[in-house]
């Protein structure tokens, strides 16, 4: 190995030690300041993050300046806000407006201190980022109108497909060979749409409900064609945080006490139907 080589290899093996001593001080930070800072992509009517929009418009704010978490509600608000409070601190919310692949990027340049957005736990995103236990999981369903013929996985082969751009169903998507026409969409009432008026033949969303049933509450209009994958949800970090730790053991606390079960009853997406 030529001396210019080692040194290169040199100064990017330090640069990741300093990343992870940087990344394992996580928590200190936080407590430091007395604030944690959540990453989140919300939405309207959200059962994990939704905004406030009469909040918004009264305050003349736009998305990306509401920091507020009583102007924000769901599971993961919920979920944060009390780890938060478990770590004797205050939370902000920080909206990623840019969609579902900004939140990683956010997280990497130290613009929070977790990602909570009904985050999908995907290999791409692990190679990348450490992920909290699970406290939620559903399935990727091919969403359908009423009497589709699209039954199987096979059955999805060649045809339209809406998806948002970023997100764990898209990158699932790349994944299974399917050949499809693709639309990338920004949210997932822009996909639900697209298939209602017939632009394309599913949309790829995440659901608890069974095959024949509406995908959810939101989007009644649409069933669950086929159970694509089962998804896990969980919280990301950044690599080598001992933020991984602290709110491990408060999912598994909530978890233990049913209070886990509660937050997400609360928003409809408990193990009983709403």
């Amino acid at each position: 190995m030529t001396p210019s080589r080692f040194r290169i290899l040199s100064v990017l093996g330090l640069s990741v030690l300093l990343a992870s001593a940087a990344n394992a001080g996580d928590l200190a930070d936080v407590k430091s300041r007395g604030k944690l800072i959540m990453l989140t992509f919300p939405a309207v009517e959200d059962p994990f993050v939704a905004v406030n929009v009469d909040a918004m418009r009264a305050a003349g704010l736009k998305l990306a300046d509401m920091k507020d978490p009583e102007h924000f509600s769901g599971v993961d608000v919920d979920l944060i806000k009390g780890f938060a409070k478990s770590l004797g601190v205050s939370l902000e919310i920080s909206p990623q407006t840019g969609g579902y692949g900004e939140l990683l990027p956010a997280l990497l340049a130290q613009k929070g201190d977790l990602v909570a957005s009904r985050l999908t736990v995907t290999p791409k995103r692990q190679e990348a980022a450490d992920f909290s236990a699970p406290y939620f999981s559903q399935w990727a369903v091919a969403a359908v109108k009423p009497g589709s013929r699209l039954k199987t996985v096979e059955d999805l082969k060649g045809k339209r497909v809406a998806v948002m751009r970023g997100s764990s169903q898209y990158e699932f998507l790349n994944a299974m060979n399917l050949n499809p026409e693709i639309r990338l969409t920004g949210f997932n009432m822009e996909s639900y749409t697209a298939v209602l008026e017939g632009q394309s033949d599913y949309a790829l969303m995440d659901s608890r409900a069974a095959v024949g049933e509406p995908v959810s509450a939101q989007f009644a209009e649409l069933k669950v064609g086929v159970r694509v994958h089962r998804s896990d949800q969980g919280v990301m970090l950044r690599k080598g945080s001992d933020l991984k730790a602290a709110i491990d053991a408060y999912i598994e606390g909530l978890r233990t006490s049913g209070e886990l079960e509660k937050i997400l009853s609360k928003y409809g997406q408990g193990s009983a139907k709403p």
